[in-house]
């Protein structure tokens, strides 16, 4: 006995080949896209924007790239993140002042940070927290990057077993 034996849905069979096939060809251009983006990385050294506090730090909109949390009485180097780094420095610093705690929107969805937690606990004082980035533009190395430089420099923040996953 099949389930759809006992409703009123009609199944269509859809020959999926077609979009199988499109979906493969998108991610090959993607790839060579990529590769060619990172053949032309391959001789640039990495820029770092000089580290600012994370109150007042800019990062250009839509900016790809690797970011370094700084505690700066310290100076030590607390997480190292990658992605849409405006948009990570901005949910890390909306959490913080938030007093560490997830942001509720009046939905009911939440944002998050677990860096901006361990921040909050580790020193509560947001003037003390410095923003550095990188852009990269090429997310790929972005990710590769960022598990290489965890794996370097081992921020007390970040699970090492996830640097350079997503």
């Amino acid at each position: 006995m099949n389930i759809l034996d006992f409703t009123d849905v009609k199944v269509v069979e859809v020959d999926d080949l077609s979009a199988y096939n499109r979906a493969i060809d998108k991610k090959e251009k993607e790839i060579q896209e990529s590769l060619i983006n990172l053949n032309k990385a391959r001789n640039k050294k990495p820029v770092w924007s000089s580290p600012t506090p994370i109150e007042i730090a800019k990062v250009p909109k839509g900016t790809i790239g690797v970011y370094k949390i700084i505690h700066k009485p310290t100076d030590e180097v607390m997480s190292i993140g990658q992605g849409n780094v405006d948009n990570r420095k901005g949910r890390h610093k909306s959490v913080f002042l938030n007093d560490g705690k997830d942001i509720t929107h009046k939905g009911g969805s939440t944002s998050g940070s677990v860096t901006a937690q361990k921040m909050y606990k580790h020193d509560n004082d947001l003037s003390n927290w410095y923003f550095s980035y990188c852009s990269m533009g090429e997310k790929t190395l972005a990710n590769a990057f960022e598990g290489e430089l965890q794996q370097d420099l081992k921020p007390p923040f970040n699970a090492l077993h996830m640097g350079g996953n997503n």
